[in-house]
């Protein structure tokens, strides 16, 4: 065989498995999990993901702080400590970080409530915008109004979160703590997405985007459990009181990406539970 037809061949087959890649694609763009990977990075997950777990650092963190040292009246560094099993140097940073209950309570002014409020109305801004994108609606009028309606409602779960976590760990019941999370989740962004798309989307149709985030908030839960104490021990003694930061944002970063990931397979479930019935009509 000359040296041509050995090369003739090898293309022959290159060409052959690029031909059966390409229809295993346009295969795979088909499916659910096709559409979820083009839309994952349509709507730039990570990029979004970046933005919501800056705005959380800065908003919705100082918010679990003052509600923390209201409601339980235990500082938010001990809340931590408990929360993700720290021990040694990270459980030292945490405490050292964060103020006792008393110095937050004096420290609440006029001034910082302001900053804090715009802080999470940001916040909410910004899932607003993820929660249409995903859904492909136009922002609708009254934006403002929404953005505060959900505040208020946001107020109202963290503190309740707030009381049954206390509650839960006063029992000494690490499941019932992944429960909480994965429940009081499903619910929060069953109502979430309901305010911020403008009452546009009934509940009903927003029970995936529900179960889809409470258990992705069920499995950070777990997750943070098996990881967190060893990354925060490890980033303090490495880096000191910065690299517990570190750690806290990476948390964060994670459950946004979470919370953006289950808002698109919540909508694209949705559009294929539609489309269903039309097929069948059709």
């Amino acid at each position: 065989m000359s040296p041509r037809d050995v090369a003739s061949r090898a293309l022959d087959r290159r060409e052959g498995a690029a031909a059966i890649a390409a229809r295993a694609w346009r295969w795979f763009q088909g499916t659910l999990g096709g559409r979820f990977v083009e839309a994952w990075f349509e709507l730039r997950v990570i990029e979004r993901a970046l933005a919501l777990a800056s705005k959380l650092f800065i908003a919705i963190l100082p918010l679990s702080i003052l509600v923390t040292a209201i409601v339980s009246g235990q500082a938010f560094g001990d809340e931590l400590v408990s929360r993700f099993g720290l021990t040694g140097g990270g459980a030292s940073a945490a405490r050292e970080l964060f103020a006792a209950p008393a110095q937050v309570q004096a420290s609440i002014g006029l001034l910082g409530v302001v900053i804090l409020t715009s802080s999470i109305l940001s916040f909410a801004g910004a899932l607003q915008r993820m929660y249409l994108d995903s859904w492909r609606l136009d922002p609708s009028a009254g934006a403002a109004r929404t953005r505060l309606l959900w505040l208020a409602g946001l107020l109202v779960w963290v503190t309740l979160l707030s009381i049954a976590h206390e509650t839960a760990e006063g029992w000494d019941a690490p499941a019932l703590s992944w429960l909480l999370a994965v429940v009081g989740g499903g619910a929060f962004f069953l109502w979430t997405p309901y305010v911020l798309l403008g009452r546009r989307v009934r509940p009903r149709r927003l029970l995936p985007t529900a179960l889809a985030t409470g258990v992705a908030l069920g499995v950070l839960a777990v997750g943070s459990d098996l990881v967190m104490p060893e990354l925060v021990t490890h980033n303090t003694a490495r880096y000191g009181l910065i690299g517990f930061t570190f750690s806290l944002v990476s948390w964060l970063f994670s459950g946004a990406v979470l919370v953006v990931s289950a808002a698109i397979l919540g909508a694209l479930l949705d559009r294929a539970g539609a489309a269903g019935p039309r097929s069948a009509a059709a």
